[in-house]
């Protein structure tokens, strides 16, 4: 019994595992597309730059 409790609870955590990374993924890709807007200071340098929304 303590077997196929373990075999659930391993299952399910990869399971879960496997969910996450794929959300991630498409969290990456989102913000591929939408590309990334910089800013400059007063001698050209780049200060900050951020996905754009």
């Amino acid at each position: 019994m303590k077997k196929i409790i373990a075999l659930i609870i391993l299952l399910a955590s990869v399971m879960s595992c496997s969910e996450l990374a794929e959300m991630e993924a498409r969290s990456q890709q989102r913000r591929m597309e939408r590309g990334r807007q910089c800013r400059y200071n007063y001698k050209g340098e780049v200060q900050h730059c951020g996905y754009i929304n």
